[in-house]
């Protein structure tokens, strides 16, 4: 056997319990779930880096320029 087919059957045999499972469902809907509130968490941290930066460079020149 080739090494392509090692690496297929190895998939399957590491999967096939998952897919096996009685609740097979629940464990798919949790695991989609899951990466669904992940993507928000990262995507809502993502959001916010840009303008951010820029307000933060734009306070930082206008507090010095009241100073003087």
């Amino acid at each position: 056997m080739n090494r392509s087919m090692n690496k297929v059957l190895t998939g399957l045999a590491l999967t096939l319990p998952l897919l096996l499972a009685g609740c097979q469902g629940a464990l798919w809907g949790n695991l989609v779930v899951l990466g669904i509130t992940v993507g928000i968490f990262f995507g809502t941290l993502s959001l916010g880096r840009s303008s951010e930066a820029a307000r933060s460079t734009a306070d930082a020149s206008t507090s010095t320029a009241s100073r003087g």
